[in-house]
């Protein structure tokens, strides 16, 4: 009896059907089922893996916020310009929308610039959502096979110690407790004394199968607390798996296929136990994720709209306004859409997104902010930085600036070598040197290389003195 039982043992692992699926091998499949898999729970995998993308795009999301920032000064040192415009060509739209790029164009208003990272970010999102469909499709239709085959194990070795209906019990027993807890010795040693097995009775140790995140029991399914519960019925089931219902998806031949898939009595034979049970499986989740979606999706347009006013990008009124406040209303009713009909992980995957999202976009406002300012500095002349040598005379100019740099404006003194200045004072001709008043206040300093405030007082004298 006992060399029955390995025997039939052996032929069930042989004749396993979850090994043969065909997983998936495009290159976001192979990412997050490969790449990452060193995080062995998928929620946290997808959280880990969406972050460390957010970092990598990172310098294209700076790129735009960069670009917006430039067109946004360049809108606001053109403002009077383009009233003007305005005024000149207020019946004409279409001249004065010419005029209005020409002019633009001149200073170096990009249009486009700060769009491709947008357009690569969308192409992100639509291919990773592809993606993670299939990847969910194919890990429940996985997930299943692997519940099926242990039942199969299970049922073989008991069905020639006990009758058919202890065997099937038995088998539901096993699935029940590997998806929610794994194989164990300790697990397959309370089984045997519970139903009085003999030694022979054994089967590999095994993790749970079970993929759950925080308060979503199963990340494959929507986190919705009406319909599907996380065990699905055979109908949600087929409708889960979708495509890889087809033996060109999924690698099997139609023996498997119609053993595994085209028989709801197998299938509710399987999962049973799984089926039945409400302490585990009331509801999958409560719409946290799908509300956190719409909350960040309306922060992000939100914040985006007004981002592009500053830059000049939308006008406060018109049509361009009108298809933002469109899309303001458009896109967090699309992202809901998606969160409650699709798999777990994408709407983990939109939430970790728009969060990142917004916290690189505050990051490098901050950023752009130091930039100016240190930009404006320097323009100013209240901070140094050159290493000419030069002597000055104190400007009273340079005062009215608040916090400015006492040595700006100084006159720059080019430096003579000994040779060329003995030669020079040997050809002049000899005159009564007369007496100078010496200049107070002389001193060595480094000049930061801004225009002499001293000329421009002199000028402002010479002005009045022709007055």
């Amino acid at each position: 009896m006992a060399f029955l039982n390995s025997i039939l043992a052996f032929f069930g692992s042989a004749t396993a059907i979850a090994p043969s699926i065909t997983a998936p091998g495009k290159m976001w499949h192979l990412v997050i089922l490969k790449v990452f898999s060193f995080v062995a729970d998928y929620g946290w995998r997808i959280v880990v893996f969406t972050v460390l993308l957010k970092l990598l795009l990172s310098p294209l999301d700076f790129y735009q916020r960069y670009k917006m920032n430039k067109n946004q000064k360049i809108t606001e040192r053109l403002k009077p310009t383009m009233e003007k415009l305005q005024k000149q060509y207020g019946g004409d739209k279409q001249a004065f929308s010419q005029k209005q790029m020409e002019l633009n164009r001149r200073e170096g208003y990009s249009y486009f610039s700060s769009c491709l990272p947008m357009i690569a970010t969308l192409v992100i999102f639509i291919t990773l959502w592809l993606s993670m469909n299939t990847v969910a499709q194919f890990m429940t239709l996985k997930q299943y096979a692997e519940l099926y085959d242990e039942y199969n194990v299970a049922y073989s070795q008991a069905v020639t110690e006990t009758d058919d209906a202890k065997a099937v019990e038995i088998g539901q027993d096993v699935v029940f407790t590997m998806y929610y807890d794994g194989i164990t010795d300790e697990y397959v040693a309370g089984l045997r004394e519970k139903y009085g097995l003999s030694e022979s009775f054994d089967l590999e140790n095994s993790d749970k199968i079970q993929a759950s995140f925080l308060w979503v029991k199963n990340i494959w399914a929507p986190d919705v607390p009406w319909g599907n519960k996380a065990i699905l019925s055979y109908d949600s089931f087929i409708k889960a798996i979708d495509k890889y219902k087809n033996s060109d998806r999924n690698g099997l031949d139609s023996d498997k296929i119609s053993d595994l898939i085209n028989s709801q009595g197998t299938y509710e034979r399987v999962m049973a136990r799984l089926l039945s049970d409400d302490s585990h499986s009331k509801t999958n989740g409560f719409l946290i994720l799908p509300i956190l979606v719409v909350v960040l999706s309306v922060g992000s347009q939100l914040l985006t709209m007004m981002q592009q006013k500053r830059a000049g990008q939308v006008n406060a009124k018109g049509g361009t306004a009108t298809s933002m406040k469109v899309m303001m209303f458009i896109m967090p009713v699309m992202m809901a859409v998606f969160a409650i009909q699709y798999a777990s992980i994408f709407t983990l995957y939109m939430v970790m997104n728009s969060a990142m999202s917004l916290t690189l976009n505050a990051l490098f406002s901050f950023i752009i902010k130091a930039m100016d300012k240190r930009k404006r500095t320097r323009n100013y002349g209240i901070s140094t930085g050159s290493a000419r040598t030069v002597t000055y005379k104190k400007s009273p100019i340079i005062h009215y600036v608040k916090g400015a740099n006492p040595n700006a404006g100084a006159r720059e003194v080019e430096p003579v070598a000994p040779e060329v200045a003995e030669t020079a004072d040997a050809e002049k001709p000899k005159v009564k040197k007369q007496k100078t008043k010496k200049q107070p206040n002389s001193m060595t300093v480094v000049r930061s290389g801004r225009p002499d405030p001293n000329e421009l007082l002199n000028m402002e004298n010479r002005t009045n003195k022709k007055k």
